[in-house]
């Protein structure tokens, strides 16, 4: 309490950081804003060396550092590229050899393309003084495409056996979870898997609108939520760089006296980190970012996704933004078909072999029609359409919410539900009927199985099936 200011820990807290202090491989699976970051802090007090977290983007490892500084605990981060200087990065590998610094931000393409810092790692593990964090672990699987490092970090297990990994997430089903183990070679003998009683979060209603682009009708439908929702505080999601500076050049100049700033990461390492600031210290009311924006933001009133979440993962780390005073927040995503080709198109922009870049796009597929299924969804609560995505074997399924759009629309409109299963069997017994003898048309087979009198079904004697 003194240190972090909480009276109690949350389910789940305890647990891990006991397994993980006792030399474990620790799986963390507690929902966004469930207090995953205090598990690894409180391990690295009480911890008598280094803990080296390994973090998906400098912004968020900034605002962790920050962070943990505020609550006194000295830590540090370390960059891949040579933005720091030679100096600035041996002056931290000093403090840490002298036991000033107890946390190390890294990213793992530091770890990966450093064997400086492999070398250091060793000195620490021979002395038993290291041990592993994985924030954000599910990006092992979600950038297998986009950033080979997190890939890699089966090294840790190959180098340095015996030290301890704790992986934090918020989105990974069970099967998720195998996979990342098997990644990192982690073997089951020393390892504990500490997960929440459920991932739902029903402080959240879920939205969803078909995007209007004529005139820029979607624009006007965003400022009107905004306008609705004032004074609250807003992140609005875009898919690329260029949709997210002509949505903030839009909102400029339809929202006066409103404070609104942009992110992502084609920006300058000083613009990011004054954007950072800004929304940190309410400075900005409306932020129009990529999902560099993302992990470690807190935003407790709206969130909007103004395209299609390139996959459900997305979806849930992104709108788990909201919401996280547990206080009702509301995500709203504007949606439309050509995000497919956008979400595609984000993709296939890595440069990579013919064949690797159509393996992405079969991964990727799979992930961008399940939101869109998501988002077509016509009647079944949202909260449950999330929860089934990733709900683990043996989870209780929520209630219906009764505030999401499909669930008034469900309430409203009283739509009955019907079994067509044997409906669905005459139909595929007509398909495989007239596709043995001769091309048919849709048209065709529609009119058979709705018991049309037209003259080609008489000419063809299709009226007597």
């Amino acid at each position: 309490k003194n240190v972090f200011g909480f009276d109690r820990l949350r389910n789940g807290q305890l647990e891990a950081i006991i397994s993980y202090l006792n030399g474990n491989d620790t799986f963390v699976s507690i929902k966004t804003g469930g207090g995953k970051t205090l598990c690894y802090a409180l391990s690295a007090i009480c911890f008598k060396g280094l803990t080296i977290i390994f973090s998906p983007l400098k912004a968020l490892m900034e605002d962790q550092k920050r962070e943990l500084i505020k609550v006194g605990i000295p830590c540090a981060t370390l960059y891949a590229n040579l933005t720091q200087g030679t100096s600035i990065q041996e002056k931290i590998f000093e403090e840490v050899a002298c036991g000033l610094t107890k946390v190390l931000f890294v990213t793992p393409e530091k770890l990966i393309s450093n064997g400086g810092f492999c070398r250091f790692i060793s000195q620490l593990y021979e002395q038993k003084k290291v041990q592993f964090v994985i924030d954000e672990a599910h990006c092992i699987l979600a950038y297998q495409d986009f950033r080979k490092a997190w890939t890699q970090l089966g090294i840790l297990k190959q180098q340095w056996k015996s030290a301890p990994i704790m992986l934090l997430t918020a989105t990974c089903t069970r099967s998720e979870v195998d996979e990342i183990l098997t990644n990192l070679t982690i073997k089951n003998d020393k390892f504990t898997l500490v997960r929440d009683s459920t991932s739902h979060r029903s402080e959240i209603i879920f939205n969803v609108n078909e995007r209007k682009e004529i005139h820029n009708q979607y624009i006007t439908n965003i400022v009107d939520i905004i306008k609705r929702y004032l004074p609250g505080r807003f992140i609005i999601y875009c898919a690329t760089h260029s949709n997210c500076e002509r949505l903030y050049n839009k909102l400029q100049e339809n929202l006066t006296n409103i404070s609104v700033g942009y992110f992502h990461g084609g920006l300058r390492d000083d613009e990011r980190e004054t954007t950072m600031n800004n929304w940190k210290y309410n400075h900005i009311q409306v932020m129009v970012a990529t999902s560099a924006f993302g992990m470690g933001i807190n935003s407790n009133d709206i969130l909007i996704h103004a395209e299609a979440p390139m996959s459900m993962t997305n979806l849930i780390q992104e709108a788990g933004r909201a919401g996280r005073d547990r206080n009702t927040a509301i995500h709203v995503i504007f949606f439309s078909k050509k995000d497919i080709r956008t979400n595609y198109s984000i993709i296939a922009e890595y440069r990579d072999t013919e064949q690797n870049l159509t393996n992405k796009l079969e991964r990727a597929a799979s992930k961008i029609f399940e939101v869109f299924y998501y988002c077509i969804s016509q009647y079944e609560c949202r909260q449950q359409l999330i929860w089934k995505y990733q709900a683990w074997p043996d989870e209780e399924k929520p209630s219906v919410c009764e505030r999401c759009d499909n669930c008034i629309k469900r309430i409203a409109n009283r739509p009955k539900l019907i079994d067509g299963k044997e409906e669905i069997m005459k139909l595929l017994e007509v398909v495989e009927f007239l596709t043995q003898k001769e091309q048919v048309s849709p048209d065709d087979i529609i009119d058979v199985f709705r018991g049309g009198k037209t003259k080609r079904i008489k000419q063809k004697k299709w009226d007597t099936l």
